[in-house]
């Protein structure tokens, strides 16, 4: 479905602010802060932490909301019950209903959808919301809410034009979704970031966990037949062995970050059994992170690897886990595009080490940075034979040989472009 703010420009839409939500939903007469929350700001992780903690709790037996950005494909993916996405009709609806409210508060595109979400998640009856932030936490359209639990994923620079150039100033602008006495679970932060984030928590006399001293998370080994990660997790009271079925270091830390949330909800009456999480674990789907498909496309088999890895802490890790994987024993065809707000230079220098050729494809996005001056700096460390331009997605994967891998990486723009592409194409 498609709205006026369309979200291809839903980071230049952005306006930091509460006031325009809250007289929203004031009027929408919506009581949306009486369902209980958990709500999840850092610079990455954020998608999967809320991933792999709806999953639990709807393994629970808890009727589950979980609102995430940005989408891959649809919109509708973002506002979620029970892993499935609201439907055109209930969206359409709801949008109809509050246009004018919409409005009259000129909201931004992210804020209308969050307002919606909320109104969603409440007309339905949810038993618990995980609530990702989009952009900081501070000025988030979702602090509106007062959850039972915070967490910040990670710290590193992103979004700099708006968060600010230095890790404090990114670490206070996250640190906003603390809120009074509302226990905090921090996963791999660095201790710049963490100094700004334990002033704010002390302010607002929260609790702070912190991965790595009252929590802890283990890589023990990889099963690259299975595509999974065996992992020991030592809680605050519980001490657990498991595999999990998304891979990589950056992983075990978001699942360390969600079983100190879970133990802290079981203190606030939700029944997790810690026991019963070992099939869950080994059984979540998320795409686009290290997300490893086998197709046939025109007779030819391909694999790709799918990563939205988008800035420089990203990139950082998916190099990490490709080189621990079977991957890695020669140099391998990179898809590649990224935005233009990114570290963008740096982050090619970094990818031109895996490569033996570029795929630079037009994903129709007006903050993306164009493909003429992605091969400029390619050109740098990769040979002009060996870097090729494409219009879109369809016609980079014409040119695909047999048997070939393609790692695809740099936005989840792209991601989103190639799971179009392969839905649509049936494969």
């Amino acid at each position: 479905m498609v709205f006026p703010n369309n979200d291809v420009n839903e980071y230049k839409s952005m306006i930091p602010g509460l006031e325009r939500i809250k007289k929203f939903l004031s009027q929408s007469d919506i009581k949306y802060n009486d369902i209980p929350y958990v709500h999840i700001a850092g610079t990455n992780g954020k998608g999967s932490t809320a991933k792999i903690l709806s999953e639990i709790l709807m393994f629970s037996g808890y009727k589950t909301g979980l609102y995430i950005s940005p989408h891959l494909v649809k919109i509708n993916e973002r506002i979620q019950i029970n892993s499935l996405p609201i439907s055109d009709l209930e969206l359409k609806k709801l949008y109809d209903k509050y246009l004018s409210l919409i409005k009259k508060h000129k909201l931004t595109f992210f804020e209308y959808i969050t307002a919606l979400a909320l109104i969603y998640f409440k007309n339905k009856k949810v038993d618990i919301v995980v609530l990702e932030t989009g952009l900081g936490g501070r000025f988030d359209a979702t602090n509106v809410i007062t959850p039972l639990v915070s967490i910040i994923t990670s710290i590193d620079l992103d979004h700099s034009e708006i968060l600010g150039k230095k890790l404090s100033q990114i670490a206070f602008e996250k640190a906003g979704i603390i809120k009074k006495d509302i226990p905090l679970v921090c996963g791999n932060i660095k201790k710049t970031a963490l100094k700004e984030i334990k002033k704010a928590a002390e302010k607002q006399n929260s609790k702070v966990y912190l991965l790595d001293k009252d929590f802890k998370t283990t890589h023990l080994s990889y099963n690259w037949k299975k595509y999974t990660q065996k992992i020991e997790y030592k809680g605050l009271n519980s001490d657990i062995k498991f595999d999990l079925s998304l891979l990589g270091k950056s992983q075990v830390c978001n699942v360390g970050v969600v079983l100190c949330a879970c133990e802290l909800l079981k203190n606030k009456k939700f029944e997790i059994n810690f026991n019963s999480l070992i099939h869950i674990l080994n059984n979540i789907k998320w795409q686009a992170r290290f997300d490893i498909r086998k197709l046939k496309i025109d007779n030819k088999n391909i694999t790709i690897v799918l990563d939205g890895a988008h800035n420089s802490q990203a990139i950082d890790n998916f190099l990490e886990l490709y080189k621990e994987s079977p991957f890695s024993n020669k140099r391998n065809k990179i898809v590649f595009a990224i935005m233009q707000e990114k570290e963008y230079k740096k982050i090619v220098k970094n990818i031109s080490a895996i490569a033996s050729s570029i795929n630079l494809v037009n994903i129709d996005n007006s903050r993306a940075v164009k493909i003429e001056e992605l091969q400029k700096e390619f050109l740098k460390y990769i040979d002009s034979k060996n870097i090729s331009l494409y219009s879109d997605i369809k016609e980079c994967f014409k040119n695909v040989k047999n048997n070939e891998i393609l790692f695809c990486v740099g936005s989840f723009y792209l991601a989103g472009k190639i799971i179009k592409f392969i839905e649509e194409y049936n494969v």
